[in-house]
């Protein structure tokens, strides 16, 4: 609050202060403005627009100035914001321009006694605008319902829906509305607005604070301001990187090198301690994942191109920086177990300790690491009741992605799926945390790693199916070149040989389906003790 002689004032957020008021302020969507222009200058008007996109991105405001450009009393297709019937609307006062939440009106009365005043003329513009806001959230007899008007409106009507989720939308409605999709809001044109809103608020902000700020609005010019109005609250009127950093658990850019120079000098120590420091921070895990997505990128983009404006968020110093520690192959490497973690980021709930493993296991060098307790790594405990003396070597310690590859058609899974051995299979399943350990050895870590991603589906006498949420994945694994190398890892935990087969986690929903249906039907395949038939493979029986 305000306190201004004796009067007190509410303070009013940033988005609502700088909402654009006429098309000229729109941050981004040019386009779209450019159209709705070139159709007020014509005179050539819909009479529904679907304006859709990401939240934050300007459809609501839009409508409302198109509303605006209807009515205003200087000229069609003006935006004075002098006139009373300009002054109105950006105060959501017109009684010509009616804003509706389909959110909590989404019912088939609200919608009949919108219907019911459609047919009364405009008390004060040129046309009624009827705005509905989250339109997706109506029900199917409230579309229903506003069919024929929406078809066939009074000539002084138009209607604007708006929705974050077209795909919600009946296509009835959809094929009766011109259609504009807004996109997220440009980093430059974020930027750009944000600069403005600093000067006329009197405003000091670093240049890598406002960096930080427009990559965390993602596209949303309210949700940075928004942001920004957050960060005021907490530093002022001078807004430090630092400050950013703290308000919004991120971490600064030479701290996510140090982590990318400890993995490519095989700095296992430094490794771990840099990414436990993060989360002690208040990091968010997802977060910082897709930040190094972005600095793998900018180094890959350096080494390709040699043209360093290409670069979001690093610099050329930066970037010879880094090249130094870490090489392109590591690169790679870090993208590919980066992208493995977000895939698997909804059913993995531990994912810093795989992102340790990982990183530990895929280092060039070994670490001269002091253990607390074990003096060696703990092997991998098989299901028999003798243990291993050793861990189980492969015969080939790297994985083809190339060459022929494994199939079995459905019916075959089908038949492997009824020999197979529950029993068994959980069993296995206890073992399986033991890839993790495996992953850490030098030689077979990218082999164990491999099988972990997987899940055990089914396991039968002759072969053991996994399950991946990554298609690419289970293609790898389903490399006739890579089998030798993964069964021999596997003996780790599983003592008796057995091909291994992936599927995808879609392949496996159909399959759980045919089974099903077949069964319903009566017609599954009897149960065998032969093996099925796997193209570019032969059992040994």
């Amino acid at each position: 609050m305000y306190n201004l002689g004796n009067q007190t004032m509410a303070y009013k957020a940033l988005y609502r202060t700088y909402r654009p008021q006429s098309f000229s302020e729109v941050a981004g969507q040019s386009a779209i403005v450019k159209t709705l222009q070139n159709a007020l200058q014509t005179n050539k008007l819909s009479h529904a627009y679907l304006f859709s996109g990401p939240r934050g991105t300007g459809k609501t405001t839009m409508a409302k100035l198109f509303a605006k450009a209807l009515n205003c009393e200087k000229g069609f297709g003006e935006q004075c914001n002098v006139c009373e019937n300009c002054q109105l609307i950006s105060q959501n006062a017109h009684p010509d321009v009616i804003e509706i939440d389909a959110a909590s009106n989404n019912g088939v009365e609200e919608v009949r006694d919108l219907i019911d005043k459609v047919k009364y003329s405009p008390i004060k513009g040129r046309y009624k605008v009827y705005i509905i806001d989250e339109v997706h959230m109506m029900t199917s007899s409230a579309f229903n319902a506003l069919l024929k008007t929406l078809e066939e409106p009074p000539s002084h009507v138009l209607f604007v829906l708006a929705t974050t989720e077209p795909h919600k939308i009946i296509p009835t409605i959809l094929s009766r509305c011109q259609r504009y999709d807004f996109g997220k809001v440009g980093q430059a044109d974020i930027t750009e607005r944000i600069r403005l809103i600093l000067e006329k608020e009197s405003i000091t902000m670093e240049p890598a604070a406002l960096q930080l700020l427009v990559q965390l609005a993602d596209g949303g010019m309210r949700d940075a301001l928004s942001l920004l109005d957050q960060a005021i609250a907490y530093a002022g009127q001078t807004i430090q990187e630092k400050d950013i950093l703290e308000l919004f658990g991120m971490i600064s850019l030479d701290e996510k090198l140090r982590v990318l120079e400890a993995f490519g000098q095989s700095d296992g120590a430094q490794f771990i301690q840099a990414i436990d420091q993060f989360i002690q921070q208040g990091m968010d895990e997802k977060r910082l994942l897709n930040d190094l997505i972005d600095v793998l990128k900018d180094i890959l983009i350096a080494y390709k191109t040699k043209n360093f404006d290409l670069l979001r968020v690093l610099t050329e110093a930066d970037v010879n920086r880094l090249l130094l520690s870490l090489s392109i192959e590591q690169t790679n490497t870090l993208l590919d177990m980066i992208f493995f973690l977000l895939a698997d980021y909804k059913v993995n709930g531990n994912w810093l300790n795989m992102f340790e493993i990982r990183g530990l296991s895929f280092m060039e060098k070994k670490q001269d690491m002091v253990p607390v307790k074990q003096p060696t790594p703990i092997p991998a405990k098989p299901l028999v009741s003798s243990p291993l003396p050793k861990v189980i070597q492969p015969s080939a310690s790297s994985l083809s992605e190339e060459g022929d590859s494994l199939y079995i058609d459905d019916l075959n899974i089908i038949k492997i799926m009824l020999d197979g051995n529950k029993e068994e299979k959980q069993s296995l399943l206890k073992e399986w945390d033991q890839l993790d350990t495996l992953m850490l050895d030098e030689s077979i870590g990218p082999i164990a790693t491999l099988l972990k991603d997987g899940k055990p589906y089914v396991l039968s006498e002759y072969v053991l199916i996994l399950e991946y949420d990554n298609a690419l994945q289970a293609a790898k694994l389903n490399r006739v070149q890579n089998q030798s190398a993964l069964q021999d890892v596997l003996a780790n935990l599983y003592p008796e040989p057995v091909l291994i087969y992936a599927v995808n986690r879609q392949e496996s929903l159909k399959l759980n389906k045919l089974f099903l249906d077949l069964r319903q039907l009566g017609k599954l395949p009897a149960k065998t003790q032969t093996p099925p038939t796997v193209r570019n493979w032969k059992f040994n029986v």
